[in-house]
C-alpha cells in the first residue's frame, strides 16, 4: 500500500460513489481510523448519493473551497474534469492524500508530488487495524466491482484480495 504523508484524505467523486453504492459505513471507518475525509461542496454535486447532512452523519468533513482554488481548478489540465483538478489542487495545497482509481488523476498527482491511494486501499488499513474483517473488505470490494466494473476489474479484485489476506495475517500475528 502506498504510504500516506498525512492522515488527511480527499476522495474523488467516483470513489465516494463506489462506497456509497456498496457500503457507506466504510467511509465513516476510513474517516475515523485511516484519515479524515474532506469533501469540497462542489464535489457533492457529482455525488448524488450524498448531501451535506449525510456527510455529517458519516463523519466526513464538508467544506467550501476558497474562490482562488475554484478559479485555479477551472483552468483544467488535459484529461482532468473540474472536480478531479480541484481534488488534485486541494490535495497538493493541504498535503492530503488523494484516493482515486482514475489513471489521469493518479498520474497528475505523481507529477505534483501528491500522495495517492487506490480506492480500495483504505480498506486494507482497516483490516490491519482490526476495524473490519478481511471477508467484510472482500464483500465490499465485490459490491463495488458490481457497480463499477470499468475500474474495478477481476484483476483488481484478485490483487486486492491477496493484499487483504496479507493484512489479515499481519493482524493475527499481533
Amino acid at each position: 500500500m502506498a504510504r500516506m504523508r498525512s492522515d488527511l484524505l480527499i476522495l474523488d467523486a467516483n470513489v465516494l460513489i463506489d462506497y456509497c453504492s456498496a457500503e457507506r459505513a466504510i467511509l465513516t471507518l476510513v474517516s475515523e481510523h485511516v484519515g479524515r475525509i474532506h469533501v469540497p461542496t462542489l464535489l457533492l454535486e457529482e455525488v448524488q448519493a450524498l448531501d451535506a447532512s449525510e456527510c455529517d452523519r458519516l463523519r466526513l468533513h464538508v467544506f467550501e473551497p476558497e474562490m482562488e482554488m475554484v478559479s485555479a481548478a477551472g483552468k483544467r489540465r488535459p484529461g482532468l474534469s473540474f472536480c478531479d483538478h480541484l481534488c488534485l489542487l486541494l490535495a497538493r495545497q493541504e498535503a492530503w492524500t488523494c484516493v482515486t482509481n482514475d489513471g489521469t488523476l493518479r498520474r497528475e498527482c505523481g507529477v505534483d508530488g501528491v500522495p495517492v491511494l487506490w480506492g480500495l486501499e483504505p480498506m486494507i488499513a482497516l483490516v490491519e487495524m482490526g476495524q473490519i474483517t478481511g471477508d467484510e473488505a472482500k464483500k465490499v470490494a465485490r459490491a463495488i466491482q458490481a457497480e463499477n466494473p470499468f475500474y474495478i476489474t477481476d484483476k483488481v479484485i484478485k490483487a486486492f484480495e491477496e493484499k487483504i489476506e496479507t493484512a489479515a495475517r499481519r493482524r493475527r500475528r499481533r
